[in-house]
């Protein structure tokens, strides 16, 4: 039996607890296409693509994804407020997020989004028939959950019909409240494109850099700025509002691409010539041990006593 039993347990546990990977915090994301706009608005071919490869995207980094897609106004803030109600429930550590694709305009310095099957010819009617853009904020910021993104891929054109145009183009800058990021696809009062293929340039930088780069918040969109900028001829320059108090990744660096493809087990790593059992090496078959496991040693006079603990999975403590 070793000498000090209740200095090598502690060791143990303090190792484990190193070597344990931290939970993680829950994510809920709420993604909306809308593109299916009569009434002289205008149909969007690639909104509805645009949310769900975001959607696709944010999935891989772990978010739990409500996807709705040619909402009307109903549905809309019905969509909101269930999202807020969802965030409240998950609890104070979770990390919210908002996307949305689609016409929106601003009046009076309010952003609008603009559900499908409204009904605008004038300015007077975006209050009536669109949701102002803060509502969902507001959502979220009573949620009072640590992080909140928000991301608007709108402002694609002014969505009026010929001869009734009043509005300005783009949306107007909105204050991110404490703990939150807002993105928006382009510059204040600056139109975005929706693209030439199937998605928009903007989303298409975004999911890229969601499933692939594995950078802070801020860094991330900042290299999503100058991918929309290079494939737009800087035509379209992507712009943020932050508040965040707290580091954010999608995936952090040891995660590995969504998109890379597994290499063959004989091919994942260099190895040495293998052993007549031809068994792949491991790391425990690699490395020499200090003592053999379960039997205390000491790496000095003074040092402490340690234990060499088992490559396996075993219970710590009492269930009871």
């Amino acid at each position: 039996m070793a000498k000090h039993p209740l200095r090598i347990f502690s060791i143990i546990c303090l190792l484990l607890i190193a070597a344990a990977p931290a939970v993680a915090e829950t994510r809920l994301a709420l993604v909306i296409g809308n593109g299916n706009y009569g009434g002289g608005i205008g149909p969007l071919a690639n909104a509805p693509n645009d949310a769900k490869l975001v959607t696709t995207a944010l999935q891989s980094a772990g978010f739990t994804v409500t996807t709705v897609i040619d909402a009307d106004q109903r549905a809309m803030k019905r969509a909101f407020a269930d999202f807020g109600q969802s965030l409240v429930a998950a609890g104070a550590d979770t990390v919210g997020l908002f996307y949305y694709a689609g016409h929106g305009v601003q009046v009076d310095g309010k952003n609008y989004l603009i559900p499908s099957g409204a009904t605008i010819e004038s300015q007077a009617d975006v209050e009536m028939e669109a949701v102002d853009a803060n509502w969902v904020l507001k959502q979220m910021e009573y949620a009072g959950n640590r992080m909140n993104i928000i991301i608007l891929d709108a402002c694609r054109n002014n969505p009026l019909p010929p001869g009734t145009r009043s509005l300005e183009n783009g949306l107007a800058r909105m204050d991110a409240p404490t703990g939150s990021f807002i993105a928006y696809s382009t510059a204040p009062g600056a139109v975005a494109l929706d693209g030439a293929g199937s998605n928009s340039p903007y989303s298409q930088a975004l999911a890229a850099a969601i499933e692939t780069k594995q950078l802070p918040l801020e860094l991330l969109f900042r290299q999503v700025r100058v991918e929309v900028m290079n494939e737009t001829g800087n035509k379209q320059v992507p712009w943020d509002s932050s508040s965040l108090t707290g580091e954010f990744f999608f995936k952090t660096p040891g995660d590995a691409p969504v998109a890379a493809t597994p290499a063959p087990a004989q091919t994942a790593a260099v190895q040495p010539a293998p052993a007549p059992s031809q068994e792949p090496v491991t790391r425990s078959q690699t490395l020499a041990l200090p003592a053999p496991p379960g039997q205390p040693f000491t790496d000095c006079a003074d040092c402490p006593e340690m234990v060499v603990v088992p490559a396996g999975r075993f219970q710590l403590g009492s269930s009871a």
